[in-house]
Order: C-alpha cells, then sequence, then structure tokens
C-alpha cells in the first residue's frame, strides 16, 4: 500500500479538510516506523487507512520471506520423518538455527 498510487494523486486532489492531531517524539516516530513497515510512503497516508477500518499489513522484507520458506520446509521434512516414527536427531542443528532466525526477528 504505497500513497503514490494514480487513484491516491487524484484523491490528495479532493482532500481539502485538515485533521491536526498531537503526538510526543515516541509516538511519532513508532507511527513512522510502522507506516514504513506496512509500505507507506508517508504517515498521513497510513493514518487516514488506519482510521478507516482498511486492514493494515506489515509488509515482509524478501530476505525474511526466503528465510522462512526455507525454515517452513525444513519444518515440514523434520514432522514427516516424525511421523513416520523415524529419528530426526541429525536435524537438530537445522531445528536449532531456524529458532535462532525466529527468535532474531521477534527481538
Amino acid at each position: 500500500m504505497e500513497s503514490e498510487k494514480p487513484d491516491e494523486r487524484i484523491a490528495d486532489a479532493a482532500r481539502t479538510l485538515r485533521i491536526d492531531v498531537r503526538v510526543s517524539p515516541d509516538e511519532k516516530k513508532e507511527l513512522q516506523e510502522k507506516a514504513k513497515a506496512a509500505g507507506y510512503k508517508k504517515v498521513s497516508a497510513y493514518l487516514r487507512d488506519v482510521g478507516r477500518g482498511v486492514e493494515v499489513k506489515e509488509s515482509v522484507p524478501a530476505e525474511l520471506r526466503r528465510q522462512l520458506v526455507g525454515i517452513g520446509t525444513n519444518l515440514n521434512q523434520i514432522a514427516r520423518l516424525a511421523q513416520a516414527g523415524k529419528s530426526f536427531s541429525n536435524h537438530e542443528a537445522q531445528l536449532l538455527e531456524a529458532l535462532t532466525v525466529i527468535r532474531s526477528y521477534l527481538v
């Protein structure tokens, strides 16, 4: 969701009213970070969508998406081995690595 779409430029021309909202420096920084994480170039576009109830999702960086797909693949392979009653102890390193990557993104 970027604010530079053609529809958005047309809508910008029709926007003549203003709503002023006071925020603290920390709140401003947080709103800017959330807008950027969701793929918005302008905080105002982000706030308009949030205020109108549009479902705003954080965009996932391509590298993180690639790593998560790889982790999911490894976990599925390990789950299949476990369900088949086979040992998956030699996959322990993969599991620990996957958990480390996941934890690094949660902090």
